[in-house]
């Protein structure tokens, strides 16, 4: 008996679609990426995946529009990394002098920041392939939220690698964003503890 596959890397080349037929493929208009050549398609995520993602998009969009530094998208938005792999993160950033290459429906190239909020479909894609590419094809930094396990991780861009980026006293800064970070309780506050607002956040990063 065969092997099974450990990873979408083993994936038979006549078992891949392209980046273009992915971008044209009708189901790819729905939260999906390309990995290695196959189409993957999102479950419906649970009410903490995206309480998670909206407290973290909406914290994010404040610090960059407030110092005009990109566009902070959606989780609808595709990226183009190669011939196969599109992908679209939960939450990207995009610095302000590359908004110009972005084209109509897809944008040629990875975003400067992917943040992936794990699912239990997504993890394997999530930590493995999505992780390698990501680092492969020129993300800056990787931020990977695990609301069933309540951790963050954040990675750098160290010549073709996503390298983790150590926690100081717990929480979790960006290099990319200098003066933005995470703390573990604003995304996982405990049972009887409510999470704080956007803004109060915004407020103690000094964002407002």
């Amino acid at each position: 008996m065969a092997n099974a596959m450990r990873t979408l890397f083993e994936t038979p080349s006549k078992a891949r679609m392209s980046a273009d037929e992915y971008i044209d493929f009708p189901l790819s208009a729905h939260k999906s990426d390309l990995i290695e050549g196959v189409f993957v398609m999102a479950s419906p995520a649970s009410y903490r995946h995206e309480a998670t993602q909206s407290f973290i998009s909406a914290l994010l969009t404040l610090f960059v529009d407030l110092r005009t530094l990109g566009q902070v998208l959606g989780a609808n938005a595709a990226f183009r990394l190669s011939e196969e792999n599109a992908f679209q993160p939960d939450i990207s950033f995009i610095r302000t002098e590359r908004l110009h290459l972005a084209e109509d429906i897809y944008f040629p190239g990875p975003p400067d920041l992917a943040v992936e909020i794990v699912s239990p479909s997504s993890r394997q894609y999530d930590e493995v392939e999505k992780r390698i590419n990501y680092g492969r094809y020129g993300v800056r930094e990787y931020w990977l939220i695990d609301p069933i396990y309540e951790t963050i991780r954040f990675f750098s861009q160290a010549e073709g690698e996503l390298l983790p980026i150590p926690a100081e006293q717990g929480v979790y800064h960006s290099r990319l964003l200098k003066g933005f970070y995470l703390r573990p309780e604003w995304l996982f506050p405990g049972e009887d503890t409510p999470r704080p607002s956007v803004l109060a956040a915004a407020r103690e990063i000094g964002i407002l």
